[in-house]
């Protein structure tokens, strides 16, 4: 039977087919070594976190493993275990540096992965995407030498340190991309750098490189097109380099210590730059230009330039979306021209700009409008809707709040209107802006009670809730819903009553709070046992009353700050309280962020900047950053009775300690000569009896003390940093004397030798002893050579006549003929 043409083509493809498919399937199935590999570098670490890592099965092949992708031999190409939660040290010896074929190596955001990065990189000579980023990796950079192939590298968010010279980056002939931002990279930039042929994307920014460029020689990079230097120590005259760099669309030089003056119109050269940072260094920005054109930059940072006028060349940036011209020196109005169609960020603070009107072109896209720190006054009128930051703060606007304003920033999740002169109530339709996630009207004189609308926001967005230093009256809305997201919630120095809600427990979150300057009437808040985040617990000058022991159990690890004075707790200070608070303790203080962070739709990170007033040193200071380094605790002027609780001698991170006006007994602990960091000590007005523990003197860095008002006695310890204090330190203890108190003591200061022979009844005061031996020595080594040499006996007495004639040199025979005055100013001690 004839088989047609049609038919044989058929049966060949599926031959064809067949066969193909049977030899991809067995040139893609993973290589036992290869396996072997992958398991040995999954042990080294910890994955009980990792979904893709929990998948790995031996009996499986692993190039259908998560985050595996294999070439057509079987041999591992690529690793992708980004976001892992791994954890571990990566060191040289790991087998993942035996997967030679490896081209892409992704272990980025895993925070606790690290180690010494590992010069074994070098292993991988066909590496082309290498991303370490995130992670806890240390030790100075490796070489690269070998990594001919690579094109992207990344290891920002480190703890990377060192040189960068350690890599001949002209070996690396195909990198594109080189990320090392945020890490303690030192010493001075190369500047082969930007003559690479390939690089087109350099990040250098937040590390601790100095030094300046010098004059960099030969030609650039012509493909490099962003330069991000940013937030270093580099200094010296502004790297005119860069205006060669002809591709160059993205350039931050800001927080760095560059001088000089820049003429802005040498960047007309840079026609593809669309995003320039000079902010925050030591040179100054001449505007003057106002013809020659600027490149239509999207976004201009000139923060801290040294301008006095807007800059006229403004006018001709059509897409200019983000602005920044803070912290200048720049008067008068806000010009209608600067409200462009495609404006969306607009940082005008920190100038001496006195009118803001309504512009007849305002954007629509308006997102972030920061005019703080200026002289605004008059009514607030402008509220620009669709913003979803708004900093109108530190001027001096002077009427009420519009009652619309919530219906108008409907979507704004940062208001800030502190520090101004407005007057009435706080408006109900605040509580109409769904998305509020930042309110702060503090440092006004607004009046009338808090709406219980606002209260119950807590439960949406609401992170932060200032009204600190207003003339707010009535109680605090016990309706604080179950689902409280709060932070910082700031009531200081207004006239609330009535009690600390219960329900703020529902606040779990909560690590400001601050109650101080009120009429609050109530007990210890003991309900707040479980916010175990509290960082900041200020309840001063209120009527609160009773024991602070409470019945539950309270643990707040995190207290950094805690001020109870000026009311009218009683009792025993809390011993087990006192033990929770680890934050006060050396190497348990877990890192508190400077500032709160909030995301607002992707469009603006927004920072907010707790502050707290504390009493130190007799005077009120405010602090404006909440730092791990600063601890506090203020429990003076209370009812307090019974002795210093010992858990305070655990304290090695605490600052200040005041516990004056109470009634505490017993002696004056020596174990508070075992906080090391503390600065201001104040136990005055206390009932506190016998002896001044030598241990004080141990304490370098205390600048300020109070014994005052207490039942000491014995002699204040000699020789110490003690002494150095003024007698008003020490007053009103009768049994005290000593310097610097003008009371004499009657004997010698009691020996320190050992303990009395028991069964003598006698002791050997070795003190003593070898004063006397020493005296005997002495007197035997000037004595007997005056007795015996005469040559030593003639030059003695000439040098004694010389010393005493100097001081009165009327007994000098030879000057019984003159009249001689003789001043002498004796040295002032210290």
């Amino acid at each position: 039977m004839r088989i047609s043409l049609v038919s044989w083509f058929f049966f060949g493809l599926f031959i064809a087919t067949f066969f193909s498919m049977a030899a991809l399937s067995v040139s893609g199935q993973c290589q036992r070594d290869q396996q072997q590999f992958l398991l040995g570098f999954k042990n080294s670490l910890n994955f009980s976190l990792s979904v893709k890592l929990m998948k790995w099965n031996p009996g499986t092949d692993c190039c259908s493993w998560d985050g595996i992708a294999c070439d057509t031999g079987g041999r591992v190409i690529r690793l992708d275990l980004d976001n892992q939660f791994l954890w571990g040290e990566i060191n040289n010896s790991n087998s993942l540096f035996r997967l030679q074929h490896l081209r892409h190596l992704d272990l980025a955001d895993n925070k606790q992965l690290g180690g010494q990065l590992p010069e074994t990189l070098e292993k991988l000579p066909h590496l082309i995407y290498l991303d370490f980023s995130r992670n806890s990796f240390s030790g100075p950079l490796p070489s690269f030498t070998s990594l001919r192939n690579l094109e992207k590298l990344f290891l920002s968010d480190n703890q990377l340190n060192g040189s960068i010279f350690s890599t001949n980056w002209s070996s690396l002939p195909n990198l594109e991309i080189l990320d090392l931002r945020r890490n303690s990279f030192s010493g001075t930039v190369p500047p082969t750098l930007f003559q690479s042929e390939s690089l087109k994307e350099i990040f250098l920014a937040e590390n601790q490189f100095s030094g300046g460029f010098g004059e960099v020689e030969g030609e650039f990079s012509s493909q490099l097109e962003v330069i991000d230097l940013n937030h270093n120590g580099l200094e010296g005259q502004f790297p005119m380099f860069v205006f060669e760099i002809k591709g160059l669309r993205y350039l931050s030089l800001s927080w760095n210590k560059f001088s000089g003056v820049i003429p802005l119109n040498a960047f007309q050269k840079l026609k593809n730059l669309s995003s320039l940072d000079l902010s925050y260094n030591n040179m100054s920005v001449d505007s003057s230009f106002t013809n020659l054109p600027f490149p239509d930059v999207y976004e201009l940072n000139l923060a801290s330039c040294n301008l006095t006028k807007f800059p006229e060349f403004l006018k001709n940036l059509s897409f200019l979306q983000i602005l920044d011209l803070s912290n200048n020196r720049i008067h008068g109005q806000i010009p209608s021209w600067i409200w462009t169609p495609h404006l969306y960020h607009l940082n005008l603070s920190l100038n001496f700009l006195v009118e803001l009107e309504r512009p007849s072109n305002m954007s629509t896209r308006m997102s972030v409008l920061d005019i703080h720190g200026n002289q605004f006054q008059g009514k607030l009128q402008f509220l620009p809707q669709g913003t979803f930051y708004l900093d109108y703060s530190n001027n001096n606007f002077s009427s009420v709040i519009p009652s619309e304003i919530g219906d108008i920033l409907y979507s704004c999740e940062f208001i800030s209107l502190a520090g101004n002169n407005l007057h009435g109530s706080i408006p109900e339709s605040l509580c109409s802006n769904t998305y509020l996630a930042v309110l702060d009207l503090s440092n006004n004189s607004l009046s009338g009670s808090i709406p219980q609308c606002l209260v119950r926001k807590m439960g949406e967005f609401l992170g932060v809730l200032n009204l600190k230093q207003n003339n707010l009256s009535g109680t605090i809305s016990d309706t604080i819903p179950e689902d409280c997201g709060l932070q910082t919630l700031d009531l200081n120095q207004n006239r609330l009553g009535g009690k600390v809600p219960k329900s703020l427990a529902n606040c779990r979150m909560l690590e400001v709070l601050d109650l101080g300057n009120n009429q609050i009437d109530d007990t210890f808040p003991c309900h707040l046992n479980s916010t175990s985040e509290l960082r900041v617990l200020v309840l001063r000058s209120n009527n609160f009353s009773g024991d602070v022991n409470c019945a539950v159990n309270i643990t707040w690890p995190m207290l950094q700050i805690i001020d109870l004075a000026s009311n009218s707790f009683s009792g025993k200070l809390p011993q087990g309280l006192l033990m929770t608070w680890n934050s006060m303790k050396p190497n348990k203080a877990e890192p508190y962020s400077e500032q709160l962070r909030y995301e607002v739709q992707r469009v603006v990170d927004i920072y907010y900047q707790d502050s707290v007033r504390v009493t130190m040193k007799g005077r009120e200071l405010e602090l404006v950053k909440i730092l791990t380094i600063f601890t506090s605790i203020d429990l003076s002027s209370n009812k307090f009775e019974g002795h210093i609780p010992e858990a305070i001698g655990d304290f090695k991170a605490l600052y200040l300690l005041n516990l004056s006006n109470n009634a505490l007994t017993g002696p004056l602990p020596s174990f508070l000569g075992n906080l090391p960091k503390l600065e201001a000590l104040d136990l005055s007005n206390n009932h506190l009896a016998g002896q001044i523990p030598l241990q004080l003197a141990n304490l370098n860095f205390l600048s300020f003390l109070n014994l005052s008002n207490n039942e000491l006695t014995g002699r204040i310890p000699l020789g110490t940093q003690i002494q150095l204090f003024s007698e008003a330190s020490f007053e009103n203890n009768a049994g005290l004397c000593g310097p610097p108190l003008e009371v004499q003591c009657d004997s010698p200061p009691a020996s320190e030798g050992g303990p009395s022979n028991s069964e003598t009844g006698k002791h050997v005061n070795w003190n003593f002893v070898s004063v006397e031996i020493g005296f005997v020595s002495g007197i035997g080594a000037v004595i007997l050579p005056l007795m015996f040499f005469k040559r030593w006996r003639i030059g003695y007495y000439k040098c004694t006549d010389g010393v005493v004639y100097k001081f009165f040199p009327k007994l000098d025979p030879r000057n019984r003929t003159c009249r001689t005055i003789s001043h002498w100013t004796p040295g002032r001690r210290l």
